[in-house]
């Protein structure tokens, strides 16, 4: 792999009261074919595979 791109988004609130100022977007399984070879200029397909994402769940606890 000679590069990559880490596509990122607001955090969620207990990932912003963590300090971070994003999140990486993480892409279902079935949707990174799509991603990869994209169709003739479609914009609005290109985000509906970034909105069909799970809204994962974070948690942080300071440390002692």
């Amino acid at each position: 792999m000679l590069s990559f791109a880490a596509i990122t988004d607001e955090p969620p609130p207990v990932v912003q009261s963590a300090g971070h100022d994003r999140c990486i977007v993480p892409m279902n399984d079935e949707n990174i074919e799509a991603w990869l070879n994209p169709g003739a200029s479609n914009l609005a397909a290109l985000y509906a595979l970034l909105d069909d994402r799970d809204r994962a769940y974070y948690e942080h606890r300071l440390a002692a």
